[in-house]
């Protein structure tokens, strides 16, 4: 009731008494009221930004900042903030049609503009103005690189602007003068209502989150991240949490608290923002450019214009740039001294140049902190898990975590679910190309008859745009019922732009892509992605495409990623079978032990896994948890010092019941690494063969003197009484738990026993 008799207030005229805006801004205190406002008065019409100047206020150089949704209305008032004196020489020198749906958005836009120049904002009063000393040229340049600016208005049009606002009003102006003045209304109200300050961790979340609220993870992110940038003066740490949990956020929020950090330290805060690809910064740019709300500066040096840039040293500001813009030591000396630096997608950190001047930077500058996010910061090459731990420790540390479990536990991600098929490479690169459509239906169909299939959306991503082309094709012919689309450079442009909004009605809708849409996209309707890989496709890739489909979409949901694979010349099929596993038991999220135990596997197993095959042969879920915990074996002992890897073997050795020499030999094609002169390989730890295979000898004498006495006060005087009464007490093989033993006749001075 109270936003209707507010607005037939306000568009009476312009009678903003102090009585009225101070009832106004009473009610403006009230969220609901806000929000009730702001939805009944949603725009429909044109949102404009303008550059205006006079004669009185050039002999400063100040230009009035503003915004409009009538320019000629707009021309024609002169108590909105207007300095006295500037008459009617009031003139446009630009105006800039904006892309904004409501006031706030208006308004958003307003103070991103004023934000920027903030450095140069004229005051009355103690107060802030409109008006700032600025050239028009500085203000073009800045607005003609934003994201929301349309267009930019040419002269012929603003020259109208003015001879019409000279002009009586007409009345068909009514509507859009009344439009016009309850947008000053609440501009005026809005204001006023900001006297209700916010806290700082209110304040971003409603510019990040509006509406909603944050979540569990995000709040305590907040709160520690808050208290090491209070109590650290350095700190190097990753956010590893599983894709669609809200990294960007979490990266956003380490920036601002940093920001605010180095403020109450008097220090000015320099950001640097690094990911591996542009499409990452294309899906987040408009995420990033709100750190403006809290005076920094976004300096945006992706797409190849880090080069370019004009970073100002003297107000905080936020640095954007892909890897392979600083690969070369002039691109870090272009950079002032970073305060805090991120790496997104921290798992794939790769390159040597690029590594050795970050790390080189990093001690030059003195930066305070060294930040991350990734989904699976372990799930890399064994030279990228060395350059990480280079940077952030070994073992990693981790600032926050959240794993797959409790992002599905919490309702924030759909159960993934992982098909993993390996083929020879023995056939041609088209052929396996028809093989990945044949797997893919058989994966739609498999979904369909579980009852699993709702939205209707796939998208596989193979190698090459070649290779798009030749799966379009055969999708064509063997998938000729569902919908196929294209997502490659030179094809249709609004191909994929018809997937995204196509409806998700269980259709099947398949997008064939190489590299668009693998990292950040969230898709309304994706059940499945499908993934050909190359030799050249690092496998931790399979994992932010997993993400695609962990959209929560409805109740029950199983995001599938199906995944396909030749193998190399040089590496058999199982060994790509392993590391594939191996990085989705580590996207999962394994307990801290080098080799899981088979009940946390098996549950991994279960619930994660669908089919897996190797050339056709299907794996059933016992054998893939044989193989998985024998690729563990495996990974660990290869990562292991020489003593390491006598423990990881004798855990093995426990773990296969062995218990006698014997058994070890006979059973070698059954272990996961065998070893055929342990003795010898390990001789500098080498304690006995009842140690190395694991066998439990504390119920027995610990030393070979100590058996011969226990055997002679038992009266054992021969091996055949010794097998006898040796069941519980005494080892059943002396010779393989004490390394002084000789034999029986040696140890007993007695003839040699004949066994026939």
């Amino acid at each position: 009731m109270y936003s209707e008799k507010f607005h037939l207030c306000v568009c009476g005229g312009r009678r903003f008494t102090a009585n009225f805006r101070q009832r106004t801004t009473q009610k403006l205190k009230t969220m609901s009221f806000m929000n009730a406002y702001e939805n009944k008065y949603t725009m429909e019409f044109t949102c404009y930004l303008y550059c205006v100047s006079s004669n009185y206020t050039d002999k400063w150089n100040l230009k009035k900042l503003g915004l409009t949704i009538h320019p000629v209305h707009r021309m024609r008032i002169y108590n909105t903030g207007d300095a006295p004196g500037i008459g009617l020489d009031k003139q446009y020198d630009g105006i800039w049609q904006v892309n904004a749906k409501s006031r706030v958005e208006l308004l958003t836009l307003e103070k991103h503009l004023h934000t920027h120049f903030s450095s140069v904002r004229q005051k009355r009063a103690g107060n802030n103005t409109e008006w700032f000393a600025v050239s028009f040229e500085e203000v073009a340049s800045f607005l003609n690189s934003q994201t929301y600016v349309i267009r930019q208005l040419s002269i012929d049009e603003i020259d109208v602007i003015h001879t019409i606002s000279k002009c009586d009003r007409v009345a068909n102006d009514t509507k859009t003068f009344e439009e016009e003045n309850s947008l000053i209304a609440y501009q005026h109200a809005n204001t006023a209502s900001a006297t209700v300050r916010m806290t700082l961790k209110e304040e971003f979340f409603a510019t990040f989150l509006p509406g909603a609220v944050p979540r569990r993870i995000q709040v305590e992110l907040w709160d520690v991240w808050e208290q090491i940038c209070h109590d650290e003066q350095n700190y190097r740490g990753i956010v590893q949490w599983v894709t669609g949990t809200g990294k960007t956020i979490a990266t956003l929020m380490l920036f601002v608290l940093s920001a605010e950090a180095f403020k109450k330290r008097g220090q000015i805060f320099r950001g640097l923002l690094i990911a591996p690809k542009n499409d990452i910064f294309d899906t987040i740019i408009r995420h990033i450019r709100k750190v403006s709300k809290w005076g920094i500066t976004v300096c945006e040096g992706h797409h190849g214009s880090l080069s370019s840039l004009n970073i100002p040293f003297n107000r905080p500001v936020l640095v954007t740039a892909t890897h392979a813009s600083l690969t070369e030591s002039d691109s870090w000396d272009k950079l002032p001294a970073m305060t805090h630096c991120h790496y997104d997608e921290v798992h794939r950190i790769t390159g040597e140049e690029f590594h050795r001047l970050l790390q080189q930077k990093l001690k030059t500058w003195n930066t305070a902190f060294l930040t991350g996010t990734s989904a699976t910061p372990k799930t890399c090459s064994t030279l990228q898990r060395k350059k990480i731990g280079e940077l952030f420790g070994s073992p990693l540390r981790i600032l926050h975590r959240c794993d797959v479990d409790e992002a599905i536990v919490e309702g924030w991600i759909a159960q993934p679910r992982f098909g993993v098929t390996i083929m020879s490479n023995d056939v041609s690169r088209k052929e396996i190309v028809r093989a990945f459509i044949n797997t893919i239906r058989r994966s739609i169909l498999d979904k369909q008859t579980k009852g699993l299939w709702k939205g209707g959306k796939v998208i596989a991503y193979l190698s090459s745009r070649a290779e798009v082309c030749d799966a379009v094709r055969f999708a064509n012919e063997l998938l000729k019922d569902w919908h196929i689309y294209t997502a490659v450079e030179d094809a249709d442009a609004t191909d994929d732009v018809r997937f995204v909004n196509d409806i998700a009605d269980g259709q099947p809708r398949i997008l064939f892509a190489c590299e668009r849409y693998r990292e950040g996209a969230d898709i309304n309707g994706i059940e499945m992605t499908a993934v050909l890989m190359g030799n050249t496709m690092a496998a931790n890739i399979i994992l932010q495409i997993a993400g695609r489909a962990l959209r929560n979409d409805y109740e029950g949901k199983e995001g599938w990623c199906v995944i396909v694979r030749p193998s190399d010349e040089n590496e058999t099929e199982d060994d790509v079978f392993d590391s594939i596993l191996l990085d989705i038991m580590d996207f999962i999220g394994k307990d801290d032990a080098a080799i899981p135990s088979r009940q946390k596997i098996e549950r991994v197993v279960q619930k994660f896994f669908g089919p897996f095959a190797i050339s056709g042969k299907a794996y059933n879920v016992d054998e893939t948890i044989h193989r998985i915990q024998s690729m563990y074996a495996r990974k660990a002992f290869e990562r292991s010092d020489p003593k390491e890897k006598y423990e990881v073997i004798r855990r093995l050795n426990k773990g296969l019941g062995l218990l006698t020499k014997d058994e070890y030999t006979v059973r070698a094609s059954e272990h996961p690494k065998y070893i055929e002169d342990p003795k010898f390989y390990f001789r500098d730890w080498w304690v006995s063969w009842y140690h190395f295979l694991g066998v439990d000898t504390s119920g027995f004498p610990q030393t070979k003197a100590e058996w011969s006495r226990v055997c002679k006060e038992m009266g054992i005087r021969s091996w055949t009484e010794y097998k006898e009464k040796s069941v519980q007490t005494l080892p059943a093989n002396p010779g393989e738990m004490y390394e002084d033993y000789t034999n029986w006749n040696e140890e007993f001075g007695i003839e040699d026993e004949i066994v026939w």
